[in-house]
């Protein structure tokens, strides 16, 4: 299904050079996103669109081409022209995709990485009053009773959430996880003290904490939720575990570099834009600035690391 919605359109850099500018399709860019109208990623897209295009100079169309968890946006893209014309804003699960199932692109090889400006972090709660004081807390009462603390978290007995395998595995400690459909069943089954923690995304969280009911007591990010700038992530606290996902934008491989160049400035000028922080913070997203050599670099890392780190924690087979 498409939706398409047309966003301003602003002044060009003063910086970019005429001849690089004249690199731009004479039509508005479309901005592809792989995930229905609605939903996060989209509402993003959306909130960041009309920034971009205040810094790029050209109006920016975005429409939605859903299907299996961003593959079929990728798959679709991978066989458009890089001429500009059309780009996408992806999450990194569009790109782990290709790691644990058959799709029809290379991450690493079928495209352009222009930058990224967010992330989605996740994170580990507990009621305020909870005797669980921080992660090591949390880890070492774990490791002395397993699978009696129990977290609430999406997904399936068999396929707990990524962050909690890989606590479990890189601190040897077992959880008793409880599976539910969505975040504000996981909040009353803690506050019913049904179980004893919550691991969720952060802005599923996000009232409960500022509302003062529960605690969070770590992020599993690379930096602090500027939200919260008191509270440290899980590696801070002694604990490797990185989950976010990241939001990018990408185009077609062969893009002339002059036009990625284009793209990148106007995507890292945008990220700082006061507008994008409010935009953020108003979605409880946290911010991930990244330009094309870094976010380049943090695909082929994904692709090259996480298929051991998915081996060891059951999500491939060993």
């Amino acid at each position: 299904m498409k939706r398409r919605l047309l966003l301003s359109t602003g002044l060009a850099l003063p910086a970019l050079a005429a001849g690089a500018q004249s690199l731009l399709p004479d039509r508005a860019i479309r901005l592809v996103c792989p995930w229905a109208p609605g939903g996060t990623t989209d509402t993003y897209l959306r909130g960041i669109a009309p920034i971009v295009a205040k810094h790029l100079g050209q109006s920016i169309v975005v429409e939605n081409r859903a299907g299996a968890s961003g593959a079929v946006a990728m798959a679709w893209l991978k066989a458009q022209r890089p001429d500009g014309a059309v780009i996408a804003g992806i999450t990194d699960a569009s790109v782990r995709i290709a790691i644990t199932q058959p799709v029809q692109y290379d991450p690493v090889k079928d495209f352009t990485y222009i930058a990224t400006t967010g992330t989605l972090n996740f994170g580990w709660a507990v009621l305020n009053d909870s005797p669980i004081k921080d992660m090591a807390d949390l880890v070492a009462r774990a490791k002395a009773r397993p699978e009696t603390v129990s977290v609430a978290g999406g997904g399936t007995p068999a396929n707990p959430p990524f962050g909690l395998r890989v606590l479990e595995h890189r601190t040897d400690s077992k959880f008793l996880f409880v599976p539910f459909a969505g975040g504000g069943q996981m909040i009353n089954a803690v506050m019913a003290r049904d179980v004893d923690l919550v691991y969720d995304a952060l802005g599923a969280l996000a009232g409960v904490i500022d509302g003062g009911t529960f605690r969070c007591l770590g992020i599993a990010a690379e930096s602090r939720f500027p939200r919260w700038p008191g509270v440290p992530t899980a590696r801070e606290q002694g604990f490797d575990v990185v989950t976010d996902l990241p939001c990018g934008f990408i185009a077609p491989h062969g893009m002339n570099p002059a036009l990625t160049a284009l793209f990148e400035a106007a995507f890292l000028k945008a990220a700082e834009d006061p507008e994008h922080l409010v935009l953020l913070n108003r979605l409880n997203l946290g911010p991930f600035t990244r330009g094309t050599a870094a976010y380049t670099r943090h695909v082929e890392t994904t692709m090259r690391d996480l298929p051991a780190v998915y081996r060891a924690v059951g999500m491939l087979p060993a």
